[in-house]
């Protein structure tokens, strides 16, 4: 099991990575209590960030012509805050073509999957890609147009779960059914 804490040695969640063979891979959370198999679309990344237990990159296969940002990046974290919050949060990232509140567009769906409650969020618009440009940066965001964000909040006894993936909405057309299927194949161990 790997152990990730933040900041002050506080302990946000306790994950493991485990390859059944090339072609499945699963990912235990909620301290082991939960797997959730991932798409075989999904090539393992190392995280660019501290606070992301799991980073993945879509599709899996690359080859010279395929830039970064014509790639989907997945996080998957534990972390606080509560569900309201970070959507709230999640819509910020968002601007509209039409000027329209991003939260009046999102789609959200709530269900269940091994007896754990879901938030599932779809977000379309330009999407204002923070990586590297923090807000100690100096630097503004980089707006992506055409982007889409697939997100969901997993509530478990042990904390909740943030499972994002952000690209190019024609390539997450291509991602949300796989997405979806591991979120509803959630199982308890």
């Amino acid at each position: 099991m790997l152990l990730r804490t933040l900041g002050l040695a506080c302990v946000i969640g306790f994950a493991s990575v485990a390859v059944a063979d090339e072609e499945t891979k699963t990912i235990e959370i909620a301290g082991g209590k939960l797997v959730l198999e991932v798409p075989k679309e999904w090539k393992k990344e190392q995280p660019k960030s501290r606070i992301v237990e799991f980073e993945f990159s879509a599709p899996a296969e690359k080859d010279e012509k395929t830039k970064a940002e014509d790639r989907a990046r997945i996080t998957i974290m534990a972390s606080g805050g509560g569900v309201e919050a970070n959507l709230d949060r999640w819509y910020g990232q968002f601007e509209q073509p039409d000027g329209k509140a991003t939260k009046d567009v999102a789609k959200v769906e709530d269900f269940e999957a091994a007896g754990q409650k879901i938030h599932y969020v779809d977000i379309k618009g330009t999407y204002k890609d923070s990586m590297g440009a923090g807000p100690f940066s100096g630097r503004p965001p980089v707006l992506r147009k055409d982007h889409r964000m697939l997100g969901a909040i997993i509530e478990t006894e042990a904390g909740d779960y943030y499972l994002k993936i952000t690209g190019p909405t024609e390539l997450l057309d291509d991602l949300d059914k796989g997405f979806r299927e591991m979120l509803k194949g959630l199982k308890a161990k």
